[in-house]
């Protein structure tokens, strides 16, 4: 029987209860204290007699509760939803809808913007009412029970969470995973960095992807979480010298904005760099080992269907830079061909993959079509060498990955055509140096009227588009180019780039 989260937490708190668990910058608790906080909020869960299974909601930035309302979730029998912060009206509404959760978690205002105010104008279109607890901005949020020892665990089998997943086609699924998918994850990820009570886990960003280290794997080593609410590229640099973090999470975009600070920051303690969401260029891989002494490990994986690769930390330089690594976790993984055979090591095929890790299925819908006889595809193309190590060479979909996001080009296509100046529009990638890629929108104009970047980016988010969706380029044309009776997007990267050199 695998040891649960909630497990490992009492066993911390039991056998540690003065050792430091949990870091936001609002809030510093030792393993006694989080047991203590989570006891009493899973306590009042019990008191306000939600279903089990009920879903629990939590919009939130990377903070303390994040971590801890997820473990009182699973020690009062619930299902819990994170939702980044940085997702927009547009898609909080329709995860909202398909989840209908009877609680839900957020800011009341946060970063200049207005978390309350969005989420019941949002509630205000649906035919519920959850309750709501806002989160205070600064201290931490308080929730006791009149019986702490109330518990209404989950079992192994039963759904715990939900991810969203990052939108390559468009709105975002919900992905659930078991209690058993979750610290079959947890337990693997462990191993797999070397944790250990002495670490500290540094997370940039609340993300599904980098963050999973933080947020399954610490409390089952018993490493402390160093949550940062806010990212920074300076800031971050101050706040692992300050926590003397051993373990820095964040993704292939933030990591390179940190390596542009090394110079003036203090990095002594850092152990281990870990990213996912998105392949870390080689080169970046290698300047940070470079100069930190410390390696970089890269996950490969996507919370739309749950298995993953890793290289292992004592792996070769050259696998750690330029491969994913090895299945993990249980997970199987093969490439295929367009028939789905099976190819050998070395020949290029799309990537699928299956395995205990793996999703119990979606929220609101039948399943995933790229679900087929038991296997995961991902879209993604690549080869296996001869000891097994996947290398990711391209995608078969034209999904941008900004910063580890990935942003659906049909989305904004759909919205940017009901603008009454613009004819036609597709939307590409192009290259940069620190995200990966940025979003262009190229655009026909009609009518004579010449419409500018900064006005489409201002009624894309009064269309309730998240900022990290929004065009940061806008390529004007004549007529889009066509091959047959397709958008030709091969000629528009290339417009792009002349663009840009010229």
């Amino acid at each position: 029987m695998i040891e649960t989260l909630t497990e490992a937490l009492a066993r911390h708190a039991r056998e540690r209860p003065r050792a430091l668990a949990l870091v936001d910058g609002r809030a510093r608790l030792d393993w006694g204290q989080t047991k203590a906080w989570v006891d009493g909020a899973a306590a009042w869960f019990v008191e306000q007699r939600l279903p089990r299974g009920a879903a629990v909601l939590g919009w939130l930035p990377n903070c303390a509760e994040l971590y801890l309302v997820r473990l009182a979730c699973e020690q009062a029998g619930l299902f819990w939803v994170p939702v980044p912060a940085s997702q927009g009206k547009r898609e909080l509404a329709s995860i909202m809808q398909r989840v209908r959760p009877h609680a839900i978690f957020a800011m009341g205002r946060f970063r200049e913007r207005d978390y309350a105010a969005e989420l019941e104008e949002g509630l205000s279109r649906l035919p519920f009412e959850p309750l709501r607890v806002t989160v205070p901005a600064a201290g931490l949020l308080r929730l006791e029970g009149a019986d702490a020892d109330a518990r209404l665990p989950l079992a192994l089998e039963e759904p715990a969470h939900a991810l969203p997943t990052t939108g390559s086609e468009g709105t975002p699924k919900l992905a659930v995973y078991t209690l058993a998918a979750a610290c079959i994850r947890a337990h693997a990820q462990a191993e797999l960095l070397e944790l250990s009570p002495d670490d500290i886990v540094l997370t940039l960003s609340p993300g599904v992807g980098p963050a999973r280290a933080a947020w399954l794997a610490a409390p089952v080593a018993g490493a402390c979480v160093a949550a940062m609410p806010v990212f920074g590229a300076e800031a971050a640099m101050e706040f692992i010298a300050q926590q003397r973090a051993t373990i820095v999470c964040g993704s292939p975009s933030q990591l390179a904005m940190l390596a542009s600070k090394l110079a003036r920051g203090d990095t002594s303690s850092v152990r281990l760099w870990y990213t996912a969401g998105a392949i870390l260029p080689a080169s970046l891989a290698e300047e940070l080992e470079t100069r930190t002494h410390a390696p970089v490990v890269s996950t490969y994986g996507g919370a739309d269907y749950g298995g993953w690769a890793a290289p292992a930390l004592h792996d070769a330089p050259e696998v750690r830079r330029r491969t994913v690594g090895r299945a993990r976790g249980g997970t199987e993984m093969a490439v295929v061909d367009a028939d789905g055979n099976t190819l050998p090591q070395g020949a290029v095929g799309e990537v699928i993959g299956r395995g205990p890790c793996c999703v119990s299925g979606y929220i609101g819908e039948p399943g995933s079509e790229r679900w087929r006889d038991g296997w995961f595809h991902t879209g993604d193309l690549g080869r296996f060498d001869g000891d097994g190590n996947l290398t990711i060479v391209g995608r078969l979909k034209e999904v941008i990955i900004r910063g580890g996001d990935n942003v659906s080009p049909s989305e904004i296509e759909a919205l940017l055509r009901s603008f009454p100046d613009i004819a036609e529009v597709a939307v590409i990638g192009v290259p940069d140096p620190v995200l990966g890629e940025r979003v262009c929108a190229c655009v026909v104009p009609s009518g004579g009227r010449v419409p500018e970047l900064d006005a489409l980016r201002l009624r894309l988010r009064e269309h309730g588009l998240a900022p990290f969706k929004l065009p940061e380029k806008l390529l004007l044309l004549d007529a889009l180019p066509l091959v047959g009776d397709k958008v030709d997007r091969r000629a528009l990267f290339q417009f792009a780039f002349e663009r840009r050199s010229s």
